[in-house]
């Protein structure tokens, strides 16, 4: 690790005179291979000489660990203490860290600390040596948002496309959707074009029944609320969903981000082309059944640290 600040739940670390230092000869490079880590599952049958492979699992989330001092060289007073422990050693949960380095400003891991203290022969605090341990074997992008107009008689707009940056292959949830319906939608669909490359034998359509206009649809957290707009409550409109709930309405399959790397072509049960470097990061996403304003925000993920 070269960086020498870091960010942690929005406060920079050399905004308050603090640096990642090295003490005691000890180095900083020491980040966690955890992330990179695979449980490969295998059997192997009877009478057979080779081993049959099964769904790989990571199981260990990403952790490192680095120190920190003052910049100018000096010891830490109690009340500077007690701020490091207010600030990093968190009961709320999770919050984003990331490294102020070159190209990796804008990677974030969801973690805790754990913080113990670095003190020189005379018993003074000087510095500190912070445990990280994440939320997943991975890193996290900036926070992206895609905003969009959908129109249900224009079908030039009925589609879009987002770009999945990952650097893992596979399905990603948005941290959050919202819909704000424009018009009545007995069924409002949304398809993902990678989704049957993906799942071939599951289908997979995002379906909301009974949409009204001016109706604002939040899904987030693998939950979906719905509410009106302040126009909409002006004139009078009512939801429409069996039940009063929209859950009930909802077929939970929330939208996806996909990112594909070695797909094999076909052509009916023959195969035509493979190519393992393949890469199908394009989501193109189909909207039918009636107009609306869509917001995605999300993270995609990091694997390379810094």
């Amino acid at each position: 690790m070269y960086a020498t600040a870091f960010e942690f739940n929005g406060i920079r670390s050399d905004d308050i005179g603090l640096s990642i230092l090295n003490f005691d000869g000890f180095s900083n490079d020491g980040v966690g291979t955890a992330g990179s880590e695979i449980t490969f599952n295998t059997s192997k049958p009877a009478n057979n000489s080779k081993w049959n492979f099964h769904n790989p699992q990571t199981e260990t989330p990403l952790q490192m660990s680095f120190q920190i001092g003052k910049s100018d060289g000096n010891g830490l007073s109690r009340e500077e203490c007690a701020f490091l422990m207010r600030w990093l050693v968190r009961s709320d949960g999770y919050h984003y860290l990331r490294f102020l380095q070159d190209e990796y400003e804008n990677t974030y891991f969801h973690c805790q600390i754990t913080l113990q203290w670095i003190r020189h022969a005379g018993g003074q605090i000087v510095g500190a040596e912070l445990a990280v341990t994440c939320d997943a074997p991975y890193g996290y992008s900036s926070l992206k948002k895609y905003e969009v107009d959908v129109d249900e008689h224009s079908p030039d707009s009925s589609s879009f496309q987002i770009y999945n940056d990952s650097d893992e292959t596979g399905a990603i949830l948005f941290d959050s959707v919202d819909i704000i319906c424009t018009s009545d939608a007995d069924v409002l669909t949304i398809t993902n074009d990678m989704d049957p490359l993906y799942s071939p034998t599951d289908p997979y359509i995002t379906r909301i029944l009974n949409c009204v206009a001016g109706e604002q649809i939040h899904m987030a957290n693998h939950q979906i609320t719905a509410g009106l707009t302040p126009e909409a409550m002006e004139n009078n409109v009512e939801l429409n969903h069996t039940s009063g709930t929209i859950a009930d309405d909802f077929n939970f399959h929330y939208p996806r981000l996909i990112h594909i790397s070695g797909i094999t072509a076909t052509d009916g049960e023959e195969e035509t082309f493979s190519n393992p470097y393949t890469e199908n990061r394009i989501n193109t996403y189909t909207v039918t059944g009636g107009s609306c304003h869509l917001c995605f925000t999300y993270r995609t993920i990091r694997k390379v640290l810094p």
